[in-house]
C-alpha cells in the first residue's frame, strides 16, 4: 500500500468520523417525530375549491401499549404456514374427515360443481351464496364404499335390483381457519330400494349413513381438485359470500393478547396440537383434562426453515426455564374457544412473546 493510499484512507476515516460534528446525522427515524399540522387556508379572494382527502388517516389504536417507545424495527419474518403445508389435504377429526385447500372458496365453486359433472353425480340444487350443493338421488349397487361410488358414477347398479341402493349427498364449502382457505364437508343418505317414507324429506345432521361411502366421494373429489385446482381462474362471484368472518383472530393486547377459535374444543384443541407440531414447536407434555399444551419457545432464537434447522440444531440442549410456556384453552359460549399463553397457573406470559407464539400457532392452523 502506497503513501497516496493510506493519505486517503485517513481522509476517508476523518470525514465519517466528523459527520455529525459538521452537522449530518442519521434522520431515518425522524418520521417518527411528525405531527398533524392543520389544513392550509387559502386566503381571500382566491378560489376555494372543495378539496378531498384521496387516502384518509385511520385512527391509531394501541392494544399492545407501546406509546411512547421507540419501535425496533428489523426484517419481517418469515410466514411459516406458507412452508411445508400441502395445498389440498385431507384432513381427519375422530369420524369426521374433511378436504382442506390454500383456496378461497370463490375458487374452489367451480371446480366443485365439474366433479359433479364428471362423473354423473346429477345435482339436485346449487347454492353458491351459502357453499351447499345436494345430488338428486343417485342409485348404486351394494357393496364397499369403492364399489357404491363405482356404480353411481358408471351406471352398474341395473345388475341385480334386489342389490340397489339410493344415495344422496350434501356438500358444505366454508371458509377455512386461514385466510383464504377452504374446507370442503360431505354427508351421504341412503336408503333400500322402494322405501316407503318420502324421499324428498332429508334432515342432515352432519353424520353420513355410510361413511365408506363419504370417504370415497371426499377422496376422489380431493384428487380431482389436485389436479385441476390451478387450471385457469374461474372464480364464483356467488361463492364469494360464503368466507363470512374470521375463524381464527388474533387480538393484540398490553397484558394478555388472545387468539380466538370459532370452532367447537375437540376441533380447537387437535387445530393447536397440530399447529404446535407442523411448527416444530417443542411439546413436552399436554394436560387435556385441563386444556394446557407445556411447550419449549425460544422467542429470541432464529428459525431456520427445513434442511437447515434440522442440520445445525442441537437435540441435547438444555431447555431454559425461561423458555417454558403454557398455551391454555379456554372453551367460551357459542362454540369459541380462546387460547392464551402463560408462564404458570397464576402468571401471563410477557405479552410480545405470547401475542408472537400465538401468531405462528394461527399461521399454522388448519
Amino acid at each position: 500500500m502506497n503513501r497516496t493510499t493510506h493519505v486517503i484512507l485517513i481522509i476517508v476515516t476523518l470525514f465519517i468520523g466528523s459527520c455529525s460534528w459538521i452537522g449530518i446525522t442519521d434522520r431515518s427515524d425522524r418520521y417518527l417525530e411528525a405531527e398533524s399540522i392543520d389544513r392550509v387556508e387559502i386566503p381571500e379572494p382566491l378560489d376555494r375549491p372543495n378539496f378531498t382527502d384521496v387516502m384518509g388517516v385511520p385512527r391509531v389504536t394501541d392494544p399492545r401499549g407501546l406509546q411512547g417507545q421507540k419501535p425496533d424495527v428489523g426484517l419481517p419474518e418469515a410466514l411459516g404456514a406458507s412452508v411445508e403445508v400441502d395445498q389440498i389435504v385431507i384432513k381427519k377429526l375422530g369420524d369426521t374427515r374433511w378436504v382442506f385447500l390454500d383456496v378461497p372458496p370463490a375458487s374452489v365453486w367451480p371446480r366443485v360443481q365439474e366433479f359433479f359433472e364428471a362423473n354423473n353425480l346429477l345435482i339436485q340444487s346449487a347454492d353458491p351464496s351459502r357453499g351447499i350443493i345436494e345430488t338428486q338421488w343417485l342409485t348404486s349397487s351394494e357393496g364397499d364404499g369403492e364399489e357404491m361410488f363405482t356404480s353411481m358414477t358408471e351406471s352398474l347398479s341395473w345388475t341385480d335390483a334386489g342389490q340397489r341402493v339410493q344415495n344422496k349427498f350434501r356438500l358444505q364449502i366454508e371458509p377455512g381457519i386461514r385466510p383464504d382457505s377452504s374446507e370442503i364437508h360431505i354427508e351421504h343418505a341412503r336408503m333400500g330400494e322402494g322405501a316407503p317414507y318420502r324421499r324428498d324429506n332429508i334432515e342432515w345432521d352432519s353424520k353420513s349413513d355410510n361413511i365408506e361411502v363419504e370417504q370415497e366421494l371426499l377422496t376422489e373429489l380431493a384428487h380431482y381438485l389436485g389436479e385441476t385446482i390451478n387450471q385457469g381462474q374461474s372464480v364464483s362471484l356467488l361463492a364469494g359470500s360464503v368466507q363470512g368472518s374470521p375463524r381464527a383472530q388474533l387480538v393484540p393486547d398490553a397484558q394478555k393478547p388472545v387468539l380466538k377459535y370459532k370452532l367447537p374444543f375437540n376441533r380447537a384443541w387437535a387445530t393447536v396440537g397440530a399447529a404446535l407440531e407442523d411448527a416444530r414447536i417443542s411439546v413436552e407434555d399436554l394436560d387435556r383434562a385441563s386444556s394446557i399444551y407445556y411447550v419449549v419457545y425460544d422467542n429470541s432464537r432464529v428459525e431456520q426453515p427445513g434442511f437447515l434447522r434440522r442440520l445445525f440444531s442441537n437435540e441435547d440442549e438444555e431447555v431454559s426455564e425461561a423458555n417454558r410456556y403454557m398455551v391454555h384453552l379456554d372453551t367460551m359460549p357459542g362454540d369459541e374457544v380462546h387460547v392464551t399463553v402463560k408462564k404458570d397457573q397464576e402468571t401471563s406470559a410477557d405479552p410480545l412473546v405470547a401475542e408472537r407464539l400465538l401468531q405462528i400457532i394461527k399461521e399454522y392452523s388448519t
